[in-house]
């Protein structure tokens, strides 16, 4: 049985518009779990969730010398030697990634900015919750729960969509399990997927 997630929405549904809004939540995605993407996380180098970012990058028109300046600094995580050197080339390449933002906003048309704003909050909360847990993470993700919020009420989706963002967004935390915010996070980013 397929669900019709789209009903009540007015946004076009072309499919151009709606595989860009697609590549735009994806970008978000991986954005917000940055590390994800880079050894020792990632098993392989150059990993398979590296190697997709760079191709969604390239689909929606980031221009190569940024991809090509992730790549590299993606390689140099990947040759660090344990230390100060691997850390240091880890920032580079988290600011590397966070570069192209401007450039996704500059490309971007209609609310496809949003939706990569959307996946990349809820990464980034993810991460920090991840890291923190099972301490309070409120001082140093409230900022972005609030901004996770307020973008949800933006976009236009379905008020069942619309509702999951927002208990995910003031989610009470810490969960008694880190599992349970991951499978929360997890349960609203395959809606969006499935919304897209």
């Amino acid at each position: 049985m397929q669900i019709n997630l789209l009903s009540g929405g007015s946004r076009s549904t072309a499919p151009a518009d709606r595989a860009r809004r697609y590549l735009y939540f994806k970008i978000g995605s991986s954005a917000g779990t940055k590390f994800d993407m880079i050894p020792p996380i990632a098993q392989s180098h150059p990993s398979e969730s590296l190697t997709s970012f760079l191709t969604a990058l390239e689909r929606v028109g980031i221009p190569r010398e940024k991809r090509d300046t992730i790549s590299a600094r993606a390689d140099t995580v990947a040759a660090a030697p344990a230390g100060e050197q691997f850390v240091a080339a880890v920032f580079a390449f988290a600011a590397a990634v966070d570069d192209v933002t401007d450039a996704l906003r500059e490309h971007s048309v209609g609310d496809e900015f949003d939706w990569f704003a959307l996946a990349d909050l809820i990464g980034r909360i993810f991460l920090i919750v991840r890291a923190l847990w099972p301490d309070d993470p409120t001082a140093e993700c409230a900022t972005m729960r609030a901004s996770l919020f307020a973008l949800s009420e933006r976009l236009d989706v379905p008020s069942s969509v619309l509702s999951e963002i927002q208990k995910f967004a003031v989610m009470r935390l810490p969960t008694a399990t880190v599992e349970e915010f991951a499978d929360a996070a997890i349960r609203v980013q395959e809606l969006c997927y499935r919304l897209l």
